[in-house]
């Protein structure tokens, strides 16, 4: 029998606060997470331990996403998206590519920035492992300057043609 809640497979994970936002509502389970940088990566397992949260069932990874595009790698995140969807009853992706290059205080290099690229990058792993839902988290830059919002835009429309509805949010 398929648990009620939603798994989610999280990427930029940084310190784990988008993650524990999820789970605070009780609806949500962190099955997959991933970070660059170690020192998020030794600060959010720390915080689970401390709050008592069971580590994610397919563990805490410390690489750059794009190893999840290989072969031997795309194949072992897949083969766990296919376990985690038999035993939830829904899956998410979530994650906020780093921002820099898109934001207006920041290197501005856009998609073609190392930080930037990412973004493309992740919308690529949404596309190819098609969770359920995903959330796609960045800086008002990236909607907001004319130059990013074409890379925003042909981000949308491969997202579109993926099969996913999209909906987005500014905050102000």
């Amino acid at each position: 029998m398929k648990t009620n809640k939603i798994g989610i497979f999280s990427f930029f994970s940084g310190a784990g606060f988008l993650d524990l936002g999820f789970e605070a509502t009780g609806f949500y389970d962190t099955l997959f997470v991933n970070e660059y940088h170690k020192a998020f990566m030794d600060i959010y397992k720390e915080s689970r331990k401390s709050l008592n949260i069971a580590p994610p069932k397919f563990g805490h990874h410390v690489c750059d996403i794009t190893e999840y595009l290989t072969n031997f790698n795309s194949i072992w995140l897949n083969k766990n998206i296919v376990e985690a969807k038999a035993e939830y009853k829904h899956i998410g992706f979530i994650g906020g590519p780093p921002c820099p290059d898109f934001s207006v205080g920041g290197k501005n290099k856009g998609e073609n920035g190392e930080n930037g690229k990412l973004s493309g990058t992740y919308v690529e792993l949404i596309c190819r492992n098609k969770p359920d839902f995903f959330l796609f988290e960045n800086v008002k830059g990236l909607y907001r300057t004319k130059k990013h919002r074409e890379f925003f835009d042909a981000l949308k429309l491969k997202l579109i043609k993926a099969g996913y509805y999209l909906t987005e949010k500014l905050r102000q």
